[in-house]
Formats: structure tokens, C-alpha cells, sequence
């Protein structure tokens, strides 16, 4: 589906996680949406015999995610970045900072009307590349961009959903609304 744009970026955490669930915080605004770059990897072999390819097979690898916004506010680099925000309003990084593993989700307006909405089940981010540079006559803005890897839940290989509002097989559009409240997968079903 062709889109243009992206909006309401925002992430969950990953409070709990087993074989049998997955439980995340309550979904939080990330920040002024710029980029979402989500490449998956397939790595791919071929068994050669009597001179040709006999069997070809494939199996995915980690999603490479990057993530760009016009600014983080510290409480969430903090919180997506496992850092730690000090008494006296300082963030700092240290050696020991452990991000967690979270969901990203957000909407992207549809070229053919309506948008898509998505979340990204389970992502682990790293610090954000840092550029600074003196100014110039044309002003340049440097932006955070958080790289990172989209994997697997554990309870059911769930990597990632999308659903676009205008589909005529939804028939409860309550999901949208329900969308930024919660982590909204496959087993979702509306509170009443």
C-alpha cells in the first residue's frame, strides 16, 4: 500500500513476557514523528545438484529498525534507552544502561485515502547516533535517530501488525480509537 507521511509515533513497553503472553505498559506519545525505517532480512540458500539449483529455501532474520523524531524528551530516552534520570534533572548514560524491549506503533496516511495503522510488537533500540555542527548560512537540523532490531515475541512469533482504516472487512472501527491505548494484535477485542 503506498502512504504518505507518519504521525502519532508512540511505543509500550515490555512489562512481562513468557511462553504463553506478552504484557505491555500502557502506549506513550514517542515524539514528533519524522522517519520510520523498518527493513526485514531474509537470508536465503540454494542446494545445487547435477549442475542447477534443486531446492531454494529461505528463513527471516531480525527486522532492522531506525527510528527518527524532531527530539526526544529526556523521560523517554530514559525509559526506551533503560537510563537514568538523577535527582538533579541530569540524564546520563552508563555502561550498565539496559534498554528494555518495547512495541512501536504509529499511523501513516494511505495514497489511497483513510490511513494505516501499525505496531511493531518487539523492538530493542540503541542510543542515538549524536551529530553536532557549528551553523551555517542555510540553518541544518541534527535529529535523534535511534537504530535498532525488531524480533520475535516469544509467546507466539508475532512480529508486527497493520490494518487500514478504510478496509471493508472491519466492521468495529472502535479498534482506531483504541489503537494509541493499547498494543492492539490479533487478539484484540473491544472494551464494552
Amino acid at each position: 500500500m503506498a502512504i504518505k507521511g507518519l504521525k502519532n509515533l508512540h511505543y509500550a513497553v515490555i512489562t512481562k513476557e513468557d511462553s504463553t503472553t506478552t504484557t505491555y505498559s500502557t502506549p506513550k506519545p514517542f515524539g514528533p514523528a519524522m522517519a520510520l525505517n523498518v527493513q526485514p532480512s531474509i537470508n536465503r540458500s540454494n542446494l545445487r545438484a547435477d549442475d542447477g539449483v534443486l531446492f531454494s529455501d529461505s528463513a527471516k532474520g531480525p527486522i532492522a529498525v531506525t527510528v527518527n523524531t524532531a527530539y526526544l524528551e529526556k523521560e523517554v530516552e530514559a525509559e526506551i534507552l533503560g537510563k537514568t534520570i538523577h535527582a538533579n534533572g541530569i540524564i546520563s548514560d552508563n555502561v550498565a544502561d539496559d534498554a528494555p524491549y518495547i512495541a512501536i506503533g504509529g499511523q501513516a496516511e494511505s495514497a489511497r485515502g483513510g490511513s494505516e495503522f501499525f505496531w511493531l510488537y518487539r523492538v530493542k533500540l540503541a542510543p542515538a547516533e549524536e551529530n553536532k555542527e557549528t551553523k551555517q548560512e542555510t540553518p541544518t537540523y541534527q535529529t535523534p535517530n535511534l537504530t535498532g532490531e525488531a524480533i520475535p515475541r516469544i509467546h507466539d512469533g508475532e512480529e508486527k501488525t497493520k490494518l487500514w482504516d478504510q478496509d471493508p472487512d472491519v466492521v468495529d472501527k472502535k479498534i482506531f480509537a483504541d489503537w494509541f491505548t493499547t498494543v492492539i494484535d490479533k487478539e484484540y477485542v473491544p472494551e464494552v
